[in-house]
């Protein structure tokens, strides 16, 4: 095991939670030939690296900062080689009502913003806003209902 590799992933793993996608993506960078998994292991055993904190920390870092929705983040999270039920046992970081909060704000924001069009076209525009940030297409049209009371007399 090199120990200049070593040193830069775990100087790499302290700046920032990384994902085990990530890091093999890093070793793959900094040596080709290099033997991934002896290092992850060395990474997770020495509390460098732990896939679960990770999953934790993108869910509420992506919700609270970013606002998005379950769907984004689960989205992002499989993409980066998270299984689905390890994103599950974290879905308890985001507080429901929160949740549905951040949403009426996201699309009240978005509903006075918009200056021209009818009732229709301004519910298909927050509609579309709601789920380009990943919220369900449920809670969207349920929180919508709340803001658009007319379209639904």
């Amino acid at each position: 095991m090199d120990s200049a590799l070593l040193n830069k992933l775990a100087r790499y793993c302290a700046y920032q939670e990384r994902c085990i996608q990530e890091i093999k993506q890093k070793i793959h960078e900094l040596d080709p030939l290099a033997d991934s998994d002896i290092y992850i292991q060395w990474l997770q055993e020495n509390n460098y690296l732990n896939e679960s904190r990770f999953v934790g920390l993108f869910i509420r870092s992506k919700f609270n900062q970013k606002k998005w929705g379950r769907s984004k983040i689960q989205f992002e999270l499989r993409k980066k080689g998270i299984s689905d039920s390890e994103i599950q046992a974290h879905w308890d970081e985001i507080e429901e009502d929160d949740y549905s909060e951040a949403l009426k704000t996201l699309l009240s924001k978005k509903a006075e913003s918009l200056k021209t069009g009818t009732s229709t076209e301004k519910y298909q525009k927050c509609y579309r806003t709601g789920l380009a940030k990943g919220f369900e297409p449920g809670l969207v049209s349920q929180v919508l209902k709340g803001l658009f009371p007319n379209r639904f007399a």
